[in-house]
């Protein structure tokens, strides 16, 4: 007898779903996030205590650069929520700006120091589970998402060496996204799907304007183009992080790139202890201000049910 896959992997998804094991996680859901937020916070003190020389690395560039690469990774951050708002919708749904803004922290400190791509599973299993956010449309969103973002930077490897050949990737790219819109049936969210695509070329460019002055604060000078190709070729390295922070991956993906945008060994190392040393701090004093936000809330919350269950 044929078997059907597809409505056996339905059948399973729709069991697990109804288990007591969810169930579970969702009459717990206060309590959980509460001890997360304790266990990313022991986390991040456990990791500067025992890598001491983070702070260092950080400070080494100059309290100027410091201060704008901050700026810097705030927009970053501001990107991923804007996308985060633009794929619920396209999803058919909502999230309010509140729970929205903590998601997208608590999934950046994820996908920092989780292996493979753990922000997207964060930001999945919350949407299932609070907003009603089907897994495979957020999937297929997300897929939309890493598809717009690797063909901005795979075309702009090329910028120095084959201009032409990154104008014709990027008008290959917006042509699948058009037709995949139409074929889809997407038409009445053209917008949100023109959202998506220019909010993610414009994080493609914060973060090679990041790498212009990481690479620039270590040696240099360097001129843009080149920090442009190098910022390509380090965000490629993305899809395949296997290690936190993709550790070794992104000085793989940028020695073998060495040809197309001229930077030497000496700096990619470079630049690369002072990045993952000032991200790092950023997420943590992010995490921690967004964690005490949120405690607050919860005591907030706590504390009128129990005046409202005393009346």
């Amino acid at each position: 007898m044929a078997t059907d896959p597809i409505g056996a992997v339905r059948r399973l998804w729709a069991a697990f779903v109804g288990s007591a094991f969810v169930a579970w996680l969702r009459s717990h859901r206060r309590g959980i996030g509460v001890t997360v937020l304790v266990a990313f916070a022991v986390f991040l003190v456990v990791y500067v205590w025992t890598n001491p020389g983070v702070i260092a690395d950080a400070l080494s560039i100059g309290w100027g650069n410091l201060s704008l690469l901050f700026g810097l990774y705030v927009l970053v951050l501001v990107t991923h929520f804007l996308i985060l708002l633009a794929t619920v919708r396209l999803c058919g749904r909502r999230i309010a700006i509140g729970p929205g803004a903590s998601l997208t922290v608590y999934s950046t400190v994820a996908n920092f120091f989780g292996p493979l791509q753990t922000g997207p599973g964060v930001r999945a299993v919350y949407l299932k589970t609070t907003v009603g956010v089907r897994l495979r449309d957020y999937t297929l969103a997300t897929l939309f998402y890493l598809f717009v973002f690797g063909a901005v930077n795979a075309s702009l490897l090329f910028a120095t060496t084959l201009p032409w050949l990154s104008v014709l990737g990027l008008t290959v790219g917006a042509g699948v996204v058009v037709v995949a819109t139409w074929k889809l049936g997407l038409g009445d969210r053209a917008g949100t799907v023109v959202a998506i695509a220019g909010i993610t070329v414009v994080q493609a460019l914060v973060m090679s304007v990041i790498y212009f002055v990481e690479v620039n604060a270590v040696a240099g000078p360097y001129d843009y183009l080149h920090s442009l190709v190098y910022a390509a070729s380090a965000n490629l390295s993305l899809f395949v992080s296997l290690t936190p922070g993709a550790i070794g991956i992104r000085e793989g993906f940028l020695y073998f790139a060495q040809h197309l945008h001229g930077i030497p060994s000496d700096t990619i190392v470079a630049a690369g202890i002072a990045d993952r040393a000032i991200y790092a701090v950023f997420l943590g004093v992010l995490f921690l201000i967004s964690g005490a936000f949120h405690l607050r809330s919860a005591v907030q919350q706590q504390s009128a049910k129990r005046l409202g269950d005393s009346d």
